[in-house]
């Protein structure tokens, strides 16, 4: 029986040096954990478009009616041989377009006269009072935007009025990324009145523009 015993012990040991030896090798795999974020852009604010552009006393206080995003070109002479003349939004920085969408999110803002539909950014100002049929026309320009292609996208007032800068839609939008939800982004808009447009008849004129925001 004594010596039954200690073959057995014996055993014991070397089944469990045996174990032992076994769970020094270990086999490793991975999973995943992810999230998908989807963008998104809120519909465009746009500051200004008074409607009190169409009333009569329109022709009398042009300055007080425009504010944000409308672009006021100022009071000049009637007379053949004017100069160009530029304008901005008139809240460039503080007001006028705001987008806000998701960070890194693609999106378009395309504007288009209401006087002059189309897709080049062309617009075309028309006489408030009843009986005038002069014209003054104007095209729609970009501001700068810096770090194209990042969504840390600035935006600001521009002097580029090249043809290949011109604002409308299509082709002729303006691309940019979102920046997030913290603020939004401030949209200027540019504009001119070509040389030798101002021998019009004695008038306030005026046009609206449609502004889409596609993302």
């Amino acid at each position: 029986m004594k010596t039954r015993f200690t073959l057995t012990s014996l055993a014991l040991a070397s089944l469990l040096m045996a174990s032992n030896a076994a769970m020094a090798d270990e086999s490793t795999g991975n999973f995943n954990v992810t999230i998908k974020l989807t963008g998104q852009c809120e519909a465009v604010e746009v500051d200004g478009g008074s409607t009190a552009l169409t009333e009569p006393s329109a022709a009398q206080d042009g300055n007080s009616i425009t504010q944000g995003a409308d672009i006021n070109f100022g009071d000049h002479v009637a007379k053949a041989g004017a100069n160009v003349i530029d304008g901005t939004s008139k809240g460039s920085t503080t007001s006028g377009i705001k987008v806000t969408c998701s960070k890194n999110m693609p999106f378009n803002i395309a504007l288009e006269s209401i006087n002059k539909p189309g897709s080049t950014g062309e617009g075309l100002m028309k006489g408030v009072t009843t009986g005038n049929t002069d014209e003054i026309g104007y095209q729609l320009y970009k501001p700068t935007v810096s770090s194209a292609g990042s969504w840390q996208n600035t935006v600001t007032a521009s002097t580029d009025y090249s043809d290949a800068n011109k604002w409308g839609k299509d082709s002729n939008a303006l691309s940019l990324y979102g920046k997030g939800y913290d603020a939004p982004m401030v949209i200027p808009v540019l504009a001119r009145v070509p040389a030798n447009s101002l021998d019009k008849y004695l008038d306030r004129y005026q046009d609206r523009v449609k502004v889409t925001l596609s993302w």
